[in-house]
């Protein structure tokens, strides 16, 4: 944790922080809404393993 406080209450305030808990739920919630978008090249490689994966099924059949 980085602290950055000018005044005492607002140190008060970012050592009181360090003490919230947060659920399961809550932190599920978080991670969803803060997900970065795929960059190239992994949804490209995403993309091109999944069709490959589908050719070598269907040569298995």
């Amino acid at each position: 944790m980085i602290v950055g406080a000018k005044r005492i209450d607002q140190l008060d305030d970012n050592i009181a922080a360090a003490q919230v808990m947060l659920s399961d739920d809550e932190l599920a919630e978080l991670d969803r809404v803060s997900q970065l978008p795929p960059e190239y090249p992994g949804w490209m490689l995403e993309r091109q393993g999944g069709n490959r994966r589908k050719q070598l099924e269907a040569q298995r059949c």
